[in-house]
């Protein structure tokens, strides 16, 4: 029948920039996990080194960012 063919055309009309911002929301959010758990084992490594009164609130705020950075994540996978 007709249409069988995909054009470039086709396929570039196919493409929304809804699907081009989702795909680019994701990336982000991957590299923003990354960020996160690098910050949280370089928090690690300064309660290690300077022992501090408060040390297991930063510790525990690092673990939490680190969550709630991958709750983001995953809630963007499902949405999107």
């Amino acid at each position: 029948g007709e249409g069988q063919i995909m054009d470039p055309i086709t396929v570039l009309q196919s493409v929304s920039i809804l699907g081009i911002v989702k795909v680019m929301i994701l990336m982000l959010l991957i590299v923003y996990n990354v960020f996160a758990g690098l910050m949280m084992k370089q928090v690690f490594a300064m309660t290690r080194a300077v022992t501090m009164k408060d040390d297991f609130l930063i510790r525990a705020l690092g673990i939490f960012h680190f969550g709630f950075a991958l709750l983001v994540l995953v809630l963007a996978i499902i949405v999107l």
